[in-house]
Order: C-alpha cells, then sequence, then structure tokens
C-alpha cells in the first residue's frame, strides 16, 4: 500500500497535469486545421511545425541544465505557461507567417520546459514522500507518474472536445482563445505544491569529502553520458516521435479536405478518444511499469504505433481514422510514464534529472522535426507513402527496445 502524498502538493500535481502538461499535443493538429482553412499547404504546414520542434530541441539541454541550478522549479513553470498563452493568443489573432513562427518559437520553448519541470517537481514530492516512510513508498514514483499522465489525459481529452466544438460551433480561430483561457488555471495549481517539493538536484550530484564541487558536477554529468540506457533510450526516443508526431498532424489536413466544417469535431473526436483511453490505462502502466520492470511495458504498448500508421495509410475516410486513432492512446500513454521514470532511473547515481530530461528532450525534437518536415514533403505526392514512412520509423522503436535496451527499475522506488 502506497502512503498519500500531502494533500495540497497532490492536488496541485492534479491540476497542473489536467490543465496544461500536455496541451501542446492537442496543440499541432488544430494548427493543421486551421491553417489548412487559411489555405497553407501540407508542406508549409508541416514548416510551421518544425520551427516549434527546432526551437524545442535546440533549447532542451541548457534549459535542463538550467532547471538543474534552480531550487524552485515552480517559476520555470509558470514561464512555460505564460509562453503556451502566449501562443495561443498570437495564433489567434495572425495567422500568418512570421506570427505563426513566432508562436511555434514560444510554443516550442515552453514544451520543451512544462514538461520536465512538473516531472522534477513530481520526483521532489515523492522523495519527500519516501523520506517520511520509506517501507510503504515503495513503486511510489510509477504510481505517481501514472496519476500524473493519467490526469493530463484526462484534461487533454476536455480541452480536445471543448476545442472541436468551439471550432465547429464559432471558429477554428476561436480554439486557440478557448486554448489560452484553459491554461490560466494551471498557475494556481501550481501555487498548491508545497515548496518542500521543488528541491535542487544538487544534493545529488556526488560531491565526495574534499572534493571541488565543479570538478564533483563535471564528473558526474560525464557519469550519465556515458550512462549506456541513456543513448539506447534516446534513440527509441528518436524514432518514437519521428514516427509519431506527424501522424495526427497529416491526417488532420486531409480529414479537412474531406470532412468540411465538421473537421474541428472529427479531430477532437481524434483526440478525445485516445486521451479518455490513455487516461485509463495510465494507472495500470505506472503501477504495471513498477511491478514487471519499464521494458516489458514498452514492448507490448509500443507496437501500436507502427500498426497506427499502416492502417492510416489504407483510408482517408474520417470515420475510420477515428478508431484507428484510438491506438495512440495506447503507445501515448506508455510513452509520457516511461520517459520521466526511465530518467529517474538513469540519474540515480548522479542526479541531473532535468538534464537528462533535457537531453531525452533533444531527442524528442530531432525525431518530431524530421517528422513533420519529411511527412509534409512525401505528402504532397503520396499521403500513403508517408503515413507507411512513419510507420517504418515505429518499427525501428520497437526493435530498438527488444533487442538493445536493458531493463532500468529499480526495486528502491
Amino acid at each position: 500500500m502506497v502512503r498519500k502524498l500531502p494533500t495540497n502538493s497532490a492536488w496541485g500535481l492534479d491540476g497542473v497535469s489536467f490543465f496544461v502538461a500536455n496541451l501542446q499535443a492537442a496543440f499541432g493538429p488544430f494548427v493543421a486545421v486551421y491553417l489548412t482553412e487559411e489555405h497553407w499547404t501540407q508542406g508549409e504546414i508541416g514548416v510551421a511545425l518544425t520551427i516549434g520542434s527546432i526551437t524545442a530541441m535546440a533549447s532542451q539541454v541548457p534549459t535542463g541544465a538550467l532547471v538543474d541550478a534552480l531550487p524552485n522549479k515552480r517559476f520555470v513553470a509558470e514561464l512555460s505557461i505564460g509562453a503556451i498563452i502566449a501562443s495561443c493568443l498570437i495564433m489567434a489573432s495572425m495567422p500568418h507567417q512570421l506570427p505563426v513562427a513566432i508562436a511555434e518559437v514560444l510554443h516550442g520553448l515552453a514544451s520543451c520546459t512544462l514538461n520536465p519541470a512538473i516531472s522534477a517537481l513530481t520526483l521532489g514530492v515523492v522523495a519527500v514522500q519516501i523520506a517520511r516512510n520509506p517501507a510503504q513508498a515503495k513503486g511510489a514514483l510509477g504510481t505517481r507518474f501514472g496519476r500524473n499522465a493519467s490526469f493530463a489525459a484526462i484534461g487533454n481529452a476536455l480541452s480536445a472536445g471543448l476545442m472541436g466544438a468551439v471550432g465547429y460551433l464559432v471558429s477554428a480561430r476561436a480554439t486557440f482563445l478557448l486554448g489560452a483561457l484553459m491554461a490560466a488555471p494551471g498557475l494556481i495549481a501550481l501555487r498548491m505544491i508545497a515548496p518542500s517539493g521543488t528541491p535542487s538536484d544538487e544534493s545529488a550530484s556526488g560531491l565526495a569529502e574534499g572534493e571541488n564541487p565543479k570538478e564533483a558536477k563535471i564528473r558526474s554529468i560525464l557519469i550519465l553520458l556515458k550512462e549506456p540506457g541513456l543513448s539506447v533510450f534516446g534513440l527509441c526516443v528518436v524514432f518514437f516521435h519521428l514516427a509519431n508526431a506527424a501522424m495526427l498532424p497529416l491526417a488532420a489536413g486531409q480529414i479537412t479536405k474531406e470532412a468540411g466544417r465538421s473537421a474541428e469535431i472529427v479531430i477532437a473526436v481524434c483526440i478525445l478518444g485516445p486521451q479518455l483511453l490513455g487516461a485509463a490505462l495510465s494507472p495500470w502502466l505506472g503501477r504495471w511499469a513498477e511491478t514487471i520492470g519499464r521494458r516489458p511495458i514498452m514492448l507490448a504498448t509500443f507496437v501500436a504505433l507502427p500498426l497506427r500508421g499502416i492502417l492510416l495509410s489504407f483510408t482517408v475516410n474520417p470515420w475510420l481514422v477515428m478508431p484507428i486513432q484510438m491506438l495512440d492512446g495506447i503507445s501515448s500513454a506508455s510513452f509520457g510514464i516511461m520517459l520521466p521514470l526511465i530518467a529517474a532511473d538513469l540519474t540515480r547515481r548522479t542526479g541531473h534529472f532535468n538534464l537528462c530530461m533535457g537531453l531525452l528532450g533533444l531527442a524528442m525534437g530531432l525525431g518530431a522535426s524530421f517528422s513533420t518536415t519529411l511527412a509534409g514533403m512525401v505528402a504532397d505526392s503520396s499521403l500513403r507513402e508517408a503515413f507507411l514512412l512513419l510507420s517504418s520509423s515505429g518499427v525501428v522503436c520497437l526493435l530498438l527496445v527488444a533487442f538493445l535496451m536493458k531493463e532500468t527499475r529499480r526495486q528502491e522506488w
């Protein structure tokens, strides 16, 4: 039996996850619908989405190191929420190349700092729990990350449903105004997290007696960079996002052409359904990851990613795309839990959790940036070939987990 977290911190993490943790997952598809209605081509939309991905990719590692050095992770999360709100407002008011690029830059920066900051807050709260009662805290980390993912999925599903309804009843532009409005309560939820949930990672940097702090930090960073599990999992992250990032935006552009005014509703269902499925699965996935390990869960759930691409390559019917998209609820929910869990596993000896998250975020950015650009360009000539290209990347991810990745789970968590 896992002991409950301190009430304010638990509710604060629930609230942040619900309102803003994965808001960016709904951002891409609705951008695709919006810009398609503004007569942008698939290639132009792909480039616009890539701008945000490249921004995130370039800033992941330095921001990860910066967040490690800051004792107050809530400040980083607050800035990230502000950037998301600003990006939504700019996108809604000025659907032109330069403003859209600025919005994507802001969104890219927020994407590379928000989820790692929330993960760091979670790690700090769980560390307090373990310190208070080690005997009852076994499995607490996986359980808490699973709970975060569940609330994020529910919040994302609700936002997708509301944004789809607003897009259908009002306009695609109005969906971004709603997005800004829904992100704002996250600022209140952040204030519910106790200060003890925002520790610095400096204490975990492995400083030996009489050792210079700077030398100790450099040594611990080198230990992290030489960790074999980091490089293998980083490759998995690259190919996962190479397969996943462009799938729904690509389908969204085609759905807009096929479904007309119903496009926003169809896209909303394509996001809402998987998110609800992910919300139901996430607590179980978090617990199973602590019971049987990270690797078996990834092997069982990541297979949904290439299968989804293959099925999408055979149809552009919006009403068939919706059930196919449910597969995203399996693979994405699993990835959302495994990313911070494995980062925590890999940094138990050295600290530098946020640096590790930054490195993995860099891998995410590499995969996502190539995904939207390549798939967009290929889709201009053959939509089926674009989906098959994405699917093959998912197969590579699965093979990396099956043959190269080792189990990272630690019994202490």
